[in-house]
C-alpha cells in the first residue's frame, strides 16, 4: 500500500514524455528553455545502401510559458538511430560526433538570446536566432558604432561625429547599454541625468534621435519587438523625443550696424571674424562649410551673383541638385579680393579654409578649426561694440532671415532664399521677430 502511494504521487508530481513526437525528455515550467531535437513528426526519406530509411529534421525547440515553437537548424537530417548515438554520446561516426557538438552550439546562442531577451519573445527571438547579428547583448553598441563607420566611409565626418557624441553620452549614462533598456523609464532617466549636468534640450533630442536612428534599424531587423518599441507619443506610454527650443539667434538691424561700421585692429583676429559674419550674411546666411567649399566657378562677377549647392543637401538631392542663388554685395565682394587666393583653375577652393587634397576628415578638422577662430574673434568685436547677444557663426543666416522678413519679404521668399524643403523649416526664423516689429505689425490692425 505504501509503495503504490509513493508511486502515485511520483506520477503526480512529474511528467514523463515518451511520445512527444519527438525522442526528449523534460520536465515542463514556466521557464524559458532551449534544446535541440529530432523532430519525427516530419519524416524524410533519404536512399542509404539500396535500401530507405527514415530520416527526420534536426530542430531548435523552445519552450516558453507552456508553449512550444520549432525553428529550423543548420545540422543535418538524421535517423532515429544516429540520433540516439548522439544523445548518448558514445561509438559515434565523425559526422554524428560533428552534430553532437554543432548541438552544443546551437542551444548555447539560444540559451544566450533568452537571457538576452525581458520580457521573452517567440518573434523577437526568431529574428535573433535566425540573424547572427544579434546574438550578443551589445550588439545595440555594435550597431551604433557600424553606422558611426558607414558614415564616416560616405565622408559624413560632421554628422558621424554626432553620432559619436551620443553614443558616448548614452555610455556615460549606462555603460552596458543594450536592447533590454530601452524602455520610456529608461530614456526619461537619460533625459533628466542631462538637464541636471547641464545639457540643452536641443542637445538632449540630437542625441535621442540618434539613438532613435538605431533603434530603428533594429527594429527592422526584429531586434526590438514593435510592443518594446519606446518611442513615441507619452499619452501612449511612450517616450516622446524633447523638442528643439528656438533660440533667438539674429542680430538686429542696429547691432549689424555697428558689425558693419566696426574698425578692428588691422590683421586681427576680430577683423578676420567681422569680415568672414559679413560675408556670411550678405551671402543668405552661408555657413562656414559652404564657405570653405566655394570654388572660383561658383562666383560669376559679371552677373554679381554667387551660386553654389549647399554641402548640407549635395548628399539628400543628388538626382536633383539646388542651387543657392545669392547677390554679390560690395561688401562680400571686397571679402573675396581681401582673402580670396586666385587662380586659373576655376575648381580651386577661394579661401584655401581646406585644400582640394585633404581627406573628408581633415576637412572637418579644418573647418572645425577654422569656426573655432572665427567665434572667438566674433567675442572679442562684440566685447568692442558692447553687444551682449552670444554673436557666432550660425548667428549670420539668422540675423540674413530677420533682415529680410523686418524688410517685409514673404515667408515664401525666405524659403526660396534658404531652398528650405518646408515652410516649417522656415518658420523656426519667425521666432527671431523681435517685439519692436510685433508692435509696428500691430498698429496695422
Amino acid at each position: 500500500m505504501l509503495l503504490s502511494l509513493v508511486f502515485l504521487a511520483f506520477c503526480c508530481l512529474g511528467r514523463f514524455c515518451v511520445l512527444d513526437c519527438v525522442l526528449d525528455f523534460e520536465f515542463s515550467t514556466m521557464a524559458t528553455h532551449a534544446r535541440v531535437i529530432l523532430d519525427t513528426r516530419v519524416q524524410l526519406l533519404r536512399p542509404s545502401n539500396g535500401k530507405d530509411q527514415a530520416y527526420y529534421p534536426v530542430k531548435l525547440r523552445i519552450t516558453h510559458d507552456r508553449k512550444r515553437r520549432y525553428y529550423q537548424t543548420e545540422l543535418p537530417p538524421l535517423t532515429e538511430l544516429d540520433w540516439k548515438k548522439i544523445e548518448e554520446g558514445q561509438r559515434m561516426t565523425v559526422t554524428q560526433r560533428e552534430v553532437f557538438h554543432g548541438k552544443r552550439e546551437v542551444e548555447a546562442l539560444a540559451q544566450t538570446i533568452i537571457e538576452s531577451l525581458v520580457p521573452f519573445s517567440f518573434p523577437v527571438f526568431k529574428k535573433r536566432f535566425l540573424n547572427p547579428i544579434v546574438s550578443s547583448s551589445d550588439s545595440l553598441q555594435e550597431m551604433f558604432k557600424a553606422h558611426i563607420d558607414r558614415l564616416e566611409q560616405q565622408n559624413r565626418i560632421s554628422t558621424a561625429s554626432s553620432y559619436r557624441c551620443a553614443l558616448k553620452s548614452l555610455l556615460g549614462f549606462h555603460r552596458s547599454l543594450n536592447w533590454n533598456d530601452l524602455h520610456p523609464e529608461f530614456l526619461e532617466g537619460y533625459e533628466t541625468e542631462m538637464i541636471v549636468e547641464g545639457k540643452t534640450q536641443n542637445t538632449i533630442g540630437i542625441y535621442l534621435r540618434s539613438l532613435r536612428t538605431i533603434v530603428n534599424q533594429g527594429r527592422s531587423l526584429g531586434l526590438i519587438d514593435n510592443d518594446l518599441y519606446p518611442f513615441g507619443k507619452t499619452s501612449q506610454g511612450k517616450y516622446q523625443i524633447p523638442s528643439s527650443v528656438n533660440v533667438k539667434r539674429a542680430l538686429t538691424q542696429g547691432e549689424v550696424q555697428l558689425i558693419k561700421d566696426a574698425c578692428p585692429v588691422p590683421g586681427s583676429r576680430a577683423e578676420r571674424a567681422r569680415d568672414f559674419w559679413l560675408f556670411s550674411y550678405y551671402i543668405n546666411g552661408c555657413n562656414i562649410k559652404d564657405i570653405a567649399h566655394l570654388t572660383w566657378d561658383n562666383v560669376d562677377f559679371r552677373d554679381g551673383m554667387i551660386r553654389f549647392v549647399r554641402k548640407k543637401t549635395e548628399r539628400a538631392n543628388k538626382g536633383h541638385q539646388v542651387k543657392i542663388s545669392a547677390v554679390l554685395s560690395p561688401i562680400a565682394e571686397e571679402v573675396i579680393k581681401k582673402y580670396g587666393i586666385p587662380s586659373k583653375d576655376k575648381t580651386d577652393y577661394i579661401f584655401r579654409i581646406i585644400d582640394k587634397g585633404d581627406s573628408a576628415k581633415a576637412q572637418y578638422l579644418k573647418q572645425q578649426e577654422f569656426t573655432k577662430a572665427i567665434n572667438i574673434g566674433l567675442k572679442q568685436l562684440a566685447r568692442e561694440l558692447g553687444i551682449e547677444k552670444n554673436i557666432t557663426t550660425y548667428t549670420a543666416r539668422h540675423s540674413h532671415a530677420t533682415a529680410l522678413i523686418h524688410n517685409g519679404a514673404s515667408l515664401e521668399f525666405v524659403m526660396d532664399q534658404f531652398k528650405h524643403g518646408s515652410m516649417k523649416t522656415t518658420m523656426n526664423y519667425v521666432d527671431s521677430i523681435d517685439d519692436t516689429k510685433r508692435k509696428d505689425l500691430a498698429r496695422l490692425l
